[in-house]
């Protein structure tokens, strides 16, 4: 066949096709209907819903009760071993036996806040300090002020504020040095200083409380004078409360002396334990926390014309909290002027009782 008809044939045909394709109607969708569901049969969870629960984490409560547990075991342990231990030096309770430990702080004075800062923390110590500095009014001096622990809590803000003045002193510079760097931390700035009393008189001393001290800046002497754990530091406890007698206005019976202090206790096993320890203690920390406090102040008190308005005892009766006024003979003496005469006390204090034992008088 030749070539010429094949061609055309070929070409019919393909035409043929092509008007076919176009002309019939496209062939049906296969569609395939969903089963019906049937409500019996069990369903297929999810992937999320297969997976097992995750297990608790474990817990660390019973560790930590475990370690406080262990821990106060130990303490105890070492407090009976202190209490049983026999006397090193039967008369370390003797004022005349204790050495003076003053310079000691020193070289304290540096670490001296981080060194009792955790346990005055746990142990209420700082809000017995701000009890007894809120108290505080009209000129003041802190006798033995050392690194001003006692800084924040006064009342010295605004003008209706008690404190018309405020005077530091301590026998070791360097702890005045901190008592300057921690006043400047917290009322520095302008803003701090713009809540201050206005004409609030500040001052920062250096010298022994034990002798002549300044006067307050009125010329006057004070209104209030308060001393917090100091009588444990000095070799003369009872001869710096007459001291701070003489440089408190007696002619105001609203003049105060105002104590925060450590001692024995009214415990004899705990009263064992502070003797035992006292000698280490003074050496490493410049204070001897086993004196009898509370005979030193009452028998200071009646050689200055003073009284006890209350006594407070705290941590089985081993912190002092004191609050002393010139008794009446003693203002009326001040008003005529006339000099200071010891005299007895004209208020009883009541005897002691159990309730001695928990801090109540």
């Amino acid at each position: 066949m030749r070539p010429a008809l094949l061609y055309r044939r070929h070409v019919a045909s393909s035409l043929r096709r092509a008007y076919t394709a176009r002309t019939e109607p496209p062939p049906p969708r296969q569609t395939r209907r969903p089963e019906p569901v049937n409500s019996t049969s069990p369903v297929a969870k999810s992937s999320s819903a297969n997976k097992s629960p995750a297990a608790p984490p474990s817990s660390l409560a019973p560790w930590i009760f475990g370690a406080l547990a262990a821990g106060l075991g130990f303490y105890s342990l070492q407090l009976y071993l202190a209490a049983s231990k026999p006397y090193h030096n039967t008369r370390i309770a003797d004022l005349a036996a204790q050495k003076d430990v003053a310079e000691r702080y020193d070289y304290t004075a540096t670490n001296f806040d981080s060194e009792v800062g955790l346990s005055e923390l746990l142990m209420g110590v700082n809000g017995l300090r701000k009890k007894l500095a809120r108290k505080c009014h009209g000129d003041v001096l802190e006798v033995s002020c050392g690194t001003g622990r006692n800084l924040g809590y006064y009342d010295i803000e605004g003008k209706d504020a008690k404190v018309e003045s405020l005077g530091f002193i301590d026998i070791s510079p360097q702890m005045v040095e901190v008592c300057q760097q921690k006043w400047a931390a917290l009322f520095g700035n302008k803003m701090a200083q713009q809540k201050l009393k206005p004409g609030l008189k500040l001052r920062f001393m250096t010298g022994s409380a034990l002798g002549d001290m300044p006067m307050a800046p009125s010329g006057k002497k004070y209104a209030t004078i308060i001393q917090t754990m100091g009588l444990c530091s000095t070799a003369s406890p009872a001869e710096l409360v007459e001291n701070m007698a003489r440089h408190l206005d007696t002619s105001n019976p609203d003049s105060r002396i105002l104590l925060l202090e450590h001692g024995r206790s009214y415990l004899p096993w705990l009263n064992r334990v502070l003797d035992n320890s006292a000698e280490r203690h003074a050496e490493l920390h410049g204070c001897w926390f086993n004196r009898e406090i509370g005979e030193l102040v009452e028998k200071a008190a009646l050689q200055s014309g003073l009284e006890v308005v209350s006594e407070r005892r705290h941590h089985l009766g081993t912190t002092w909290v004191f609050e002393l006024k010139p008794t009446e003979d003693a203002v009326k003496k001040a008003q005529a002027g006339l000099p200071p005469v010891a005299t007895p006390q004209t208020n009883e204090r009541e005897q002691e009782g159990w309730l001695s034992k928990l801090g109540w008088k």
